[in-house]
């Protein structure tokens, strides 16, 4: 069952809205690494922990900027009104409401996620279940 017009605008709201929180949030990360670093100047242990503390900001900043493209993606299907917003890119089924709520930038139902997720575990310890064509970006 496709999705509604009413079920469309909500999770487009939410969309943008968790846009917006990200946005604001890397925008802080990226002050609180400036500041960091204006610290630089200490004795050692003071530089390491600077370090650690950027490191740390680093990799949440990449996680929230996956996510943005994630958002900006499921934003840009919404948009273009082509009814492929809630379909599944692995496996063309729809993906169900419930799970576009928790998520509504998934890309992928539930099971085919999972799938994804078994071949490239396959594919990364050399398994012979490996030998794959996979172009689709598993991380939601």
């Amino acid at each position: 069952m496709a999705l509604t017009k009413k079920q469309l605008k909500e999770l487009q709201e939410k969309l943008i809205a968790e846009r917006t929180r990200i946005r604001r949030h890397l925008a802080e990360l990226k002050g609180e690494s400036k500041s960091d670093s204006d610290a630089l100047l200490g004795d050692s242990a003071d530089v390491a922990s600077v370090e650690a503390s950027q490191a740390a900001i680093a990799k949440l900043g990449d996680r929230e900027k996956k996510l943005l493209k994630l958002i900006d993606h499921a934003l840009k299907k919404i948009e273009d009104e082509d009814g492929d917003y809630g379909i599944c890119e692995y496996s063309g089924e729809e993906i169900p409401f419930k799970r576009l709520e928790i998520s509504p930038w998934a890309k992928y139902t539930v099971e085919a996620k999972e799938e994804i997720e078994r071949r490239e575990r396959g594919y990364r310890k050399g398994d012979s279940q490996g030998d794959f064509e996979f172009d689709a970006e598993p991380t939601e």
